[in-house]
């Protein structure tokens, strides 16, 4: 191959190793990372803030009603058949009068009383009409209420995406939480892997030696043969924790992601004083604010219902040029146009509507109505949920530190059986039990750690106090 061929070849394979890293990148999170990434890529959120556009475009739209409206027409007619129009014969009586009074002619002995209809035809078979109109509200209750509710419904819009940013950013706790402790757990099980493989080798350098049984070095193989057995169970479930965090991140699956806190530095932020004992204002809470808002929304919708008794004004202006043609030649310059003009106002007052618009009212001060209960309801809901929130983080709390101490202790118990049992003081029986007692004790610690972070994170959403 030709030198400058090589050369080009060698960059080219350079280029697409950098591309394949770049694709590769990982993208590491901490927790607040995770959860301002996910206010701005997830699928969710997304959609939330284009309802947001959607309802300001929404309140463009109905302040242009009340805004000068102009429309432009031109119409064209050639009348294959002009219409044939029948009028009364006033022409035949007409001829008799001029021939008498003025002719001095002689008119019949007896004249028809019923002179009959003469058939005509009007207008030319080409007609064009080209003009404008100009159309400005002056005064409407719906307009001036519609307006209204328009704006109040943006800002209901508003309201929503902040509940749905306070739900994602729980969402994605609870996502990573998972994440945090199954990758410890398989850091911790990789460790015990390689610690009962090394007691393996130095058990089977025993039994050839003749110190111990054969039975000793099938328990360490048993013990070995269902750890990888659960190391290949964790490492499933980590994928799948790994995938749930990339979809509410707003990942696509194939990206590379990885959590950079562990478990302790999560529990640092565990606050139990100011979970327990922070006051609650349910009118700072997302849910009320949506609900007074959903509120105030419904009076509007009531307040338009009475605005279709009120009567609606609207001034417009016209204006139109006529050509009529005997053959289609409107682009000639000198064939006459005849201009017609009108200004005017429309005054609309409904009358009688048999009973239809205070129909209207009375839905919408029933809806009203269930608003206002749901307030009380969603009141209690809400006392009752921080009941029940804070007894669950405490009985969370509790279990979580009995288990840390269960723990600890099934640690140190199993690290004395296994110096025991490297002197030669206790079996591999002994030994196989306190393994499983201290594996069970740090799944159930696992599993109490998830339980708080999880209960905290219900408790931070409730509390979050909501200004706007």
């Amino acid at each position: 191959m030709h030198r400058k061929g090589i050369i080009l070849t060698a960059l080219l394979g350079l280029l697409l190793s950098y591309s394949g890293l770049i694709s590769q990148e990982v993208k590491k999170f901490s927790l607040k990372e995770a959860q301002q990434y996910a206010l701005e890529h997830n699928y969710q959120l997304q959609n939330a803030k284009t309802d947001v556009e959607i309802a300001k475009q929404r309140v463009k739209e109905n302040t242009a009603i009340g805004l000068p409206q102009i429309n432009a027409q031109a119409t064209y007619n050639y009348f294959l058949d002009i219409p044939t129009t029948r009028i009364e014969n006033f022409f035949a009586p007409a001829i008799v009068a001029v021939d008498t009074m003025i002719f001095d002619l002689t008119a019949p002995d007896s004249l028809p009383s019923d002179w009959g209809y003469i058939e005509t035809k009007f207008g030319t078979p080409h007609n064009a009409t080209v003009g404008g109109t100009v159309t400005q509200l002056l005064f409407s209750g719906q307009y001036l209420v519609g307006l209204q509710a328009a704006k109040a419904y943006e800002s209901l819009t508003h309201t929503t995406l902040l509940k749905n940013e306070i739900e994602i950013k729980d969402a994605v706790a609870k996502c990573f939480f998972p994440v945090v402790i199954i990758k410890e757990n398989k850091i911790y099980l990789d460790s015990t892997l390689a610690s009962l493989k090394k007691m393996l080798y130095e058990t089977e350098e025993y039994y050839n030696s003749g110190f111990v049984e054969d039975t000793d070095v099938d328990q360490f193989r048993l013990m070995i043969a269902d750890m990888e057995t659960t190391l290949a169970n964790i490492d499933n479930q980590l994928k799948i924790s790994y995938n749930m965090l990339k979809f509410i991140l707003g990942l696509k699956s194939d990206d590379q992601v990885e959590v950079t806190e562990t478990i302790e530095e999560l529990l640092t932020s565990v606050d139990s004083m100011h979970l327990i004992s922070s006051g609650f204002d349910p009118n700072n809470n997302i849910d009320y604010k949506i609900l007074k808002k959903s509120e105030h929304l419904n009076y509007l919708q009531m307040k338009l219902a009475k605005a279709a008794y009120y009567p609606t004004l609207s001034a417009f202006y016209s204006y139109q040029q006529n050509a009529l043609r005997d053959k289609f030649n409107f682009f000639e310059k000198d064939l006459p146009w005849y201009p017609t003009q009108i200004l005017g106002f429309q005054l609309d007052v409904p009358v009688w509507s048999s009973g239809m618009r205070q129909y209207k009212v009375n839905q919408a001060k029933l809806e009203l109505e269930k608003i206002k209960v749901q307030d009380i309801q969603l009141k209690q809901k809400l006392d009752l949920d921080l009941e029940t929130g804070r007894s669950a983080f405490n009985n969370a709390y509790l279990i979580y530190s009995n288990r840390l101490k269960n723990k600890n202790l099934a640690e140190k118990i199993h690290q004395k059986t296994e110096m025991k049992y490297k002197e030669g003081l206790s079996s591999s029986l002994d030994l196989s039990q306190s393994y499983n007692q201290y594996l069970n004790a740090e799944v159930n610690y696992l599993s109490s750690v998830l339980d708080l972070l999880i209960k905290k994170s219900d408790l931070d959403k409730l509390l979050t106090k909501v200004s706007n």
